[in-house]
């Protein structure tokens, strides 16, 4: 269903990331993402 709303541009996919991290931030990246109800993240991205 997301992919849907993103996909008819309902709602753009950058809305939806809420962080950003570079490569050798991985582990803190899924720390964040593994306490989403915390941290309030949708989505992490991993830059490298």
């Amino acid at each position: 269903m997301l992919l849907k709303t993103v996909q008819s541009n309902r709602i753009g996919a950058k809305q939806l990331i809420t962080h950003r991290f570079k490569l050798d931030q991985v582990l803190q990246a899924y720390d964040t993402f593994g306490k989403a109800a915390d941290t309030k993240a949708l989505n992490v991205i991993i830059e490298a």
